[in-house]
């Protein structure tokens, strides 16, 4: 945990002035994830970046301060669910096995599992992820799209594909595209 964090640039925000409630995961549940998953996060400073800090919370919450059920906002936005009942304390699906390891400006609970945030998908994100949507995706962005249809919907999309795109006549791609950019 402690490379990923220097890798994302958290060091010196989780070194402040807190208060901060972190969910450490080990290095086995790191070792867990799929293989290259590690290497591709590194790469990836924003996706780890949200991974991150879906493992902090911006209180001070004691393992005595934690309730079966409660949400606990993280500082990506999400929540993570506690769950407390005879097999232990569990934060979403990753149980705590060390609690209440108390810093000068908050609290670490070491869990065996990595946390990982909700994923979005939104129409925008599947258009965005997709290899075949490049020229959808430029259009969409081009015509000032992306942000109406990441909104609550719903929203059905006909998405042509690149290839679909490209079948088009000689110069019809580029004159839409110029046509909304004026």
């Amino acid at each position: 945990m402690e490379t990923a964090v220097v890798a994302a640039d958290l060091a010196g925000a989780l070194s402040g002035e807190g208060p901060f409630t972190v969910f450490a995961p080990t290095d086995a549940a790191f070792s867990a994830l799929p293989a290259g998953t590690i290497e591709a996060l590194l790469e990836d400073i924003p996706t780890l970046t949200a991974i991150l800090t879906y493992h902090v919370a911006g209180v001070n919450a004691l393992s005595t301060d934690l309730t079966n059920g409660q949400e606990v906002v993280t500082l990506n936005g999400e929540s993570v669910t506690v769950t407390i009942n005879a097999d232990g304390v569990f934060i979403n699906d990753a149980r705590v096995t060390v609690a209440d390891l108390v810093a000068d400006n908050g609290v670490v609970h070491v869990i065996d599992a990595v946390l990982l945030p909700p994923v979005s998908t939104t129409v925008v994100d599947i258009i965005v992820n997709s290899p075949d949507h490049t020229i959808l995706e430029t259009a969409v962005v081009a015509a000032d799209l992306a942000g109406a249809l990441s909104g609550e919907g719903p929203f059905t999309v006909f998405a042509p594909t690149d290839a679909a795109f490209s079948a088009l006549p000689a110069g019809t791609i580029e004159a839409l595209l110029e046509d909304i950019q004026h």
